[in-house]
């Protein structure tokens, strides 16, 4: 196993060779002290595992993670750093890195980070889960909303006269507003139910009403 640690703090990179030696002696560990050499070292080898700590001179913000992440999909990250996890954790989480890990956390915790990334390339502490699953409902929520409450009152009175078969020109005609307008109203109709034509939209009304 090929892995590369992105760390200019000579202890820090000492004490993660020792915890890799420790749970897999044959692994072979590369360091970078900066972005710049790490970028040379991924270009000339293959690593199935990347620490990279973000606190490094120079920085190494989100955006070198999703960058690592576009370049090598397959090769797992952990990001480690000084910043707050509750802060910090889910965003690089989401920028593409695999396990996210606190220096201050206790040994075990480290160790179980180092193993839980060399053997299954994922890690996240048990905060971080939380976060992560309160993440995921959120949006799964939002995704699976019933589009019609987003609906305005004029454009639902706009909606049910499309629905009913009526033209642009009827609808204007029946709500005292121009045509163009009509137009405006079913754009947005469309756009707010996701889909692309009368049609469908007269299906999914049906079936979320």
């Amino acid at each position: 196993m090929n892995i590369l640690i992105i760390e200019d703090e000579p202890l820090t990179v000492l004490g993660l060779k020792q915890k890799i030696k420790e749970i897999n002696p044959a692994a072979m560990v590369d360091n970078a002290p900066s972005v710049d050499m790490a970028f040379e070292l991924t270009g000339q080898n293959t690593y199935e595992l990347i620490i990279l700590d973000i606190d490094i001179k120079g920085k190494a913000g989100a955006g070198v993670v999703e960058r690592m992440k576009t370049l090598y999909p397959a090769t797992a990250i952990l990001v480690i750093t000084d910043l707050d996890e509750r802060i910090y954790g889910l965003p690089y989480i989401k920028a593409g890195s695999d396990g996210f890990l606190s220096k201050l956390a206790p040994s075990a915790q480290f160790d179980e980070a180092i193993r839980g990334m060399m053997v299954m390339g994922k890690y996240a502490s048990t905060a971080l889960q939380q976060q992560i699953i309160q993440e995921n409902h959120v949006t799964r929520s939002v995704r699976h909303a019933n589009p019609l409450k987003s609906i305005s009152a004029r454009e639902k009175q706009v909606m049910n006269h499309l629905i009913a078969g009526k033209s642009t020109a009827e609808i204007a005609a029946i709500l005292n507003i121009n045509k163009t307008t009509v137009g405006t109203h079913k754009m947005r109709i469309l756009r707010k139910m996701q889909v692309n034509s009368l049609i469908k939209l007269i299906e999914k009304v049906r079936m979320l009403s």
